[in-house]
């Protein structure tokens, strides 16, 4: 474990498993969007969301364990980075999250690749604050 610049001990093989999974997530969610399946495509979307989410919480030592802290880390991102694109993102991934549970007839696959950039978007945001600093 290392010290964290705001909030004490973090574990970078933490950090990096996090990052690369939510990578590997996002080149899922990518596959199965070209076939068509919105199911899966959304939920890996989702996860791409979160596990980057978690890379960042580990980094600051912020806790997340459970759904509901994503968007309480979200939030804390937004108060530090001053980023006001969050919140939007935010709601974005939590409704390609439930996609997952929606019948196939009403999912629609323009707003699903939307829905997909946009968590493209909050990755790119995210993926910074993962790095080691200095």
């Amino acid at each position: 474990m290392t010290q964290s610049p705001l909030n004490g001990p973090y574990d970078p093989e933490a950090i990096e498993d996090y990052r690369r999974q939510a990578r590997d997530f996002w080149a899922k969610s990518q596959e199965y969007f070209a076939t068509g399946d919105l199911h899966q495509a959304s939920e890996k979307g989702w996860g791409a969301a979160a596990w980057m989410t978690k890379a960042v919480a580990v980094k600051r030592g912020w806790e997340y364990e459970r759904h509901e802290h994503f968007s309480a880390v979200l939030n804390s991102v937004r108060a530090i980075t001053g980023d006001n694109r969050l919140p939007g993102l935010r709601s974005i991934a939590n409704e390609l999250h439930s996609n997952y549970y929606r019948r196939k007839r009403h999912l629609d696959a323009a707003s699903v690749e939307i829905d997909l950039n946009a968590v493209a978007e909050l990755l790119d945001i995210l993926e910074p604050l993962t790095q080691p600093v200095g």
